[in-house]
């Protein structure tokens, strides 16, 4: 008896009379998965990419996900730098923001009424729930300045307080809207 015979014959096995048809369907049966490996080999290998870029050479380079540099857009101008009056709107913008920020001994309730309307949306949720009675500064004690790299849509001002100095950074929409504080934070750390 061969080895296929033996095979054939053992317990538990297809009689011989129904071989033929089990062995064919075993063979479309492992052609099938082949085809699903395939198929889902191929498709799996697409998922991660994104469209091919029109620069790039190699088909399979993805884009790098490190942070670079922006990159200049000749169709984008840089936004103007502030003029003598935007500082000036920009001065007294920030200093009322501290005014109102260094009011300790307020309540929330009522810090928070008072500033609300000094902040953008973005530092109206960052300082939503804020504790005024952490905050360390009681008081501006002398004039505001803007700092170096003011643009008439962004700018830094810093106003001295009983602990130090704090540096407020105000935005704006555009030109003609008015300044609200994004960020206040002491000028040293």
């Amino acid at each position: 008896m061969g080895v296929a015979n033996e095979w054939r014959d053992a317990p538990g096995s297809v009689p011989s009379g129904q071989n033929q048809g089990w062995a064919c369907r075993v063979r479309k049966t492992a052609k099938a998965s082949v085809l699903v490996i395939a198929a889902v080999t191929a498709l799996s290998g697409c998922a991660g990419q994104t469209s091919p870029s029109l620069t790039s050479s190699n088909s399979n380079h993805l884009p790098s996900t490190s942070r670079t540099a922006p990159v200049d857009d000749p169709d984008v101008g840089a936004a103007p730098n502030a003029s003598a009056a935007s500082q000036s709107t920009a001065i007294a913008a920030g200093t009322q923001a501290m005014q109102s920020f260094a009011r300790p001994q307020l309540s929330s309730d009522k810090w928070w009424s008072q500033m609300l309307p000094l902040l953008s949306q973005q530092a109206g949720l960052a300082y939503q729930g804020t504790d005024p009675s952490q905050i360390p500064a009681h008081q501006v004690t002398g004039p505001a300045f803007v700092l170096s790299g003011s643009t008439d849509v962004s700018l830094i001002v810093q106003v001295p307080t009983d602990v130090g100095a704090y540096n407020v950074t105000l935005i704006r929409g555009s030109a003609s809207a008015p300044w609200l504080a994004d960020r206040i934070r002491p000028a040293q750390g």
